[in-house]
């Protein structure tokens, strides 16, 4: 079984705002992959609504997450986008051993 922790995270941007919260989510990528226990941060955009936003992230454990939760980037982020979010939604997930 796998010990990375998986977040998906889905944020869908209020009617008309999905390109100034392109820009915010994509200004949190470099600072976040740079990150000690980040093993990736993808940002993806729905095909079927430009509004619509994905982060698929992979994390070595919770204190990684709980750090990047601190991180000037992260906080810029949240902040650009908090009256812009129509929708958000995040999962942590664990793999299932199969």
């Amino acid at each position: 079984m796998s010990k990375i922790i998986k977040i998906v995270a889905t944020l869908r941007a209020k009617p008309g705002h999905g390109s100034t919260v392109e820009q915010a989510l994509s200004a949190c990528v470099a600072g976040s992959r740079a990150e000690a226990g980040c093993l990736f941060y993808d940002l993806h955009v729905d095909r079927s609504n430009p509004e619509c936003f994905v982060f698929i992230e992979g994390w070595k454990d919770m204190a990684a997450i709980e750090h990047h939760k601190t991180t000037p980037h992260y906080l810029a982020m949240g902040k650009a986008v908090a009256d812009l979010i129509e929708h958000r939604e995040v999962l942590l997930l664990d793999e299932l051993s199969i």
